[in-house]
C-alpha cells in the first residue's frame, strides 16, 4: 500500500510547480533605485531569487511542523507596506519632510522585503507589497524551494516512515537564523516611530521553529540565549550587566 504520507509530498510538489508560474502584480516603488539596508546576507546566492511568502507558506503551513505562515500572519510584519498609509505614518512623514511615505525611499526600504535588489533578482511570484516576509530575516528562497521540492520527489516510496519527518536543511540553502545586525538594519534611531528595541524580546515572540527537529539541551538553551550587546533596552537599565529579559517566561518559549 502507498505510503499516504508520500502521496501528499508528490501532491504538495505538483501543487507548488504549478503555483510557481502564476504572477503576482509586483510594487511600483522602484526597488533598484537605492542600496538595501543591511538584512539577510545574499553572500553565495547570485542565481538566488525572492519567492515571497506566498510560496513559503506552501510548505510552511502543516500544523505538525509548527505553521511558521500562520505565526507571520500573526504579527505586524505582514501590515509593514498598508501601515505605509496610515494617519500615523503620515504623521511621522511631515515631521521630515515626507508627504507620501509609500513613495518614499527612506520608508518604504524598511517596509518591503528584498527593497534595493535588481529586477532580475525578484521571481514573478515576489509581491512587496505582503510587507516583511520570511525573505527580510531568512534570505532569498528559491534555491531553498527547488531544493526542498527536489528532496521530495525523489523520496523513496517504500518508506517505512509514518507521517510528516524533519528533513534536514544544508546551512549554505537558507539562513536560518536572523542576527542582531539583520534587525538593527530597521529597527534603528533613523525611523521617527522608533522605540528602544530589544532583539531578545521579540525574537522570542516572533520565534516560530519547527517542533519535528531534534534538538540537544544545549541548542534549546540556545535558542533563548540572549544575544544583545549592552547598549540593548534588555541591558542598560540592568545593574549587573546582564539582561533582564532571561527568566522571564514569555509565551512563545512556553511550546
Amino acid at each position: 500500500m502507498r505510503d499516504p504520507f508520500l502521496r501528499w509530498t508528490t501532491s504538495a510538489v505538483v501543487s507548488l510547480a504549478s503555483f510557481f508560474a502564476v504572477a503576482i502584480p509586483s510594487l511600483t516603488t522602484k526597488f533598484a533605485s537605492s542600496s538595501p539596508v543591511a538584512l539577510a546576507s545574499d553572500e553565495g546566492q547570485e542565481n538566488n531569487r525572492y519567492i515571497g511568502v506566498e510560496k513559503c507558506k506552501n510548505c510552511h503551513s502543516a500544523k505538525e511542523s509548527g505553521n511558521q505562515y500562520e505565526k507571520w500572519t500573526q504579527e505586524k510584519h505582514p501590515h509593514a507596506w498598508e501601515e505605509l498609509a496610515s494617519a500615523k505614518a503620515k504623521e511621522y512623514g511631515k515631521k521630515v519632510g515626507i508627504d507620501e511615505p509609500q513613495k518614499s525611499d527612506k520608508c518604504v526600504k524598511c517596509h518591503v522585503t528584498a527593497f534595493g535588489e535588481p529586477k532580475e533578482k525578484l521571481h514573478k511570484s515576489f509581491d512587496p507589497k505582503l510587507g516583511i516576509q520570511c525573505e527580510t530575516c531568512h534570505g532569498p528562497g528559491e534555491k531553498h524551494l527547488k531544493a526542498r521540492m527536489a528532496a521530495a520527489a525523489t523520496a523513496e516510496e517504500g518508506s517505512d516512515k509514518k507521517g510528516p519527518t524533519y528533513a534536514v536543511v544544508p546551512d549554505d540553502e537558507i539562513k536560518k537564523k536572523p542576527t542582531v545586525e539583520t534587525c538593527n538594519g530597521c529597527h534603528n534611531d533613523q525611523s521617527p516611530g522608533y522605540k528602544p528595541f530589544c532583539f531578545h524580546k521579540f525574537v522570542a515572540e516572533i520565534r516560530h521553529t519547527n517542533p519535528l527537529k531534534p534538538r540537544t539541551d544545549a541548542e534549546k538553551a540556545a535558542l533563548v540565549a540572549c544575544e544583545c550587546d549592552a547598549k540593548c533596552a534588555c541591558k542598560v537599565d540592568s545593574k549587573d550587566g546582564k539582561c533582564t529579559m532571561l527568566g522571564q517566561t514569555l509565551k512563545s518559549e512556553k511550546k
